[in-house]
């Protein structure tokens, strides 16, 4: 086998919709340099998302950094090895402009941060598109040997099931408990269950029987159970880009939560192909809760 000679650095994130946003520079690179050999560079503490990118056919290989959010001696070392790098420190990359949000999308934007200003003039259609590729079986699948796999749940629990991600990190981004307590409780008293992924200090949204959490779960285990639902909800958070390039089932909440955001309003949407994006300017909350469910059962009739 002919050995890879150009070795490319990059691009590195530590977040996780920064590492889906960046998947197409991937392909830019192929194109521009077949047969490079490809890093995927992940900070530390974002090292929980690497599974998803098992099996990428364009990442040679998933370099977790040495240290938490910076580089460490060895990251330097094979960084050094590499003709072509993509966003090569932890602290040095700068927007295209303040208010970039104005003008360009988040996948145009997370190329130019790693170093590539001619994105739209090598790739085209659906190039241009974030794509994962499942491995593993969705669900919870327990492999109690080399050799054999048992479940300790049936699929059938996901039939009616409705996968919310509903909080992202910045204030004013995602709808408020209040909203999805109406939403969530009008589902299962319709017949739906509704599962809550995210994180173990996400405020309780419902009290009724077929509102489930999962805090023991992995960020990878809740990827896997999300994905056997039939449709999930959310906001423009990361959650939502691994939803979208996966193309599950998807409807987007978003607002125009960053300063000074009035044109291109939808620079953010999480590119999906099996996607519907409700938004409101001035907050989720003035999302129609009436739409949102109607679409809900328009796709998934029970």
């Amino acid at each position: 086998m002919q050995q890879k000679q150009l070795k490319i650095w990059g691009p590195l994130s530590g977040i996780i919709g920064d590492l889906i946003m960046g998947l197409p520079i991937l392909t830019y690179f192929e194109k521009k340099y077949p047969g490079s050999y490809k890093y995927w560079v992940i900070q530390k503490k974002c090292a929980q998302c690497a599974p998803l990118y098992f099996n990428h056919p364009l990442i040679d290989r998933i370099k977790i950094t040495d240290k938490w959010n910076e580089f460490g001696e060895y990251d330097r070392e094979l960084m050094s090895q590499c003709g072509i790098k993509a966003r090569p420190s932890t602290t040095g990359w700068k927007h295209s402009s303040p208010d970039w949000y104005n003008t360009v999308s988040c996948v145009e934007e997370t190329a130019f941060m790693g170093g590539v200003t001619d994105l739209l003039d090598v790739l085209e259609g659906v190039e241009l598109k974030p794509r994962l590729y499942k491995w593993f079986d969705v669900g919870s699948p327990v492999v109690t040997s080399t050799y054999a796999k048992s479940k300790n749940d049936s699929k059938e629990q996901y039939y009616n099931n409705i996968a919310i991600w509903p909080f992202a990190g910045s204030p004013g981004r995602s709808p408020s408990p209040t909203w999805w307590n109406a939403l969530i409780d009008s589902l299962i008293n319709s017949g739906y269950t509704v599962s809550h992924y995210g994180m173990p200090w996400d405020p309780k949204l419902s009290n009724l029987e077929g509102y489930k959490t999962f805090p023991h779960l992995s960020y990878f285990g809740q990827v896997k159970a999300a994905l056997a639902s039939r449709l999930v909800l959310g906001t423009d958070s990361g959650a939502m880009w691994v939803m979208g390039a996966y193309s599950h089932p998807a409807i987007n909440l978003m607002t125009n939560w960053l300063p000074n955001h009035k044109t291109n309003l939808l620079a953010l949407e999480p590119v999906n192909d099996n996607g519907q994006t409700f938004y409101e300017m001035g907050g989720c909350d003035n999302i129609s809760l009436k739409r949102v469910f109607d679409s809900v059962t328009e796709r998934v009739s029970l």
